[in-house]
């Protein structure tokens, strides 16, 4: 069973997605902030990141760059959730954060989980 780390402030979205994964067999726990994940991380080792692009304090292209400077971490693959429309930057803010995928908000739970899925089954297996 996959695990994924759902990073968002909006605590109404991250227990919404929380549930939705959950239902489709995934393992997941949720940070209300950046420095939250970065503290889960020690002790749930994630499969899969989903974070929020606009957070109070550290957003998520902070968060993302703390991660995958860290050599624990850098092989786990972010999804950003973002409001953000192509014309605004999406695709440098993706690339800045590090991230391999976007879902846009508000977003379409069928390609949500089709880009968790994805993303799941690109990921590099784990080191043992």
């Amino acid at each position: 069973m996959a695990r994924i780390l759902i990073v968002d402030d909006n605590e109404e979205i991250a227990h919404l997605v929380s549930i939705i994964l959950g239902r489709n067999g995934y393992d997941v726990e949720i940070a209300l902030d950046g420095d939250e994940c970065i503290e889960k991380l020690n002790s749930f080792r994630p499969d899969l990141i989903l974070m929020d692009y606009f957070m109070p304090g550290k957003d998520g292209v902070k968060v993302s760059k703390i991660i995958k400077s860290d050599e624990r971490f850098r092989n786990i693959p972010i999804i950003l959730f973002t409001i953000m429309s192509v014309e605004e930057g999406l695709h440098e803010a993706v690339e800045e954060a590090g991230a391999v995928d976007y879902i846009q908000k508000p977003f379409d739970i069928e390609k949500m989980l089709e880009k968790v899925k994805r993303a799941l089954s690109a990921a590099p297996l784990p080191a043992n």
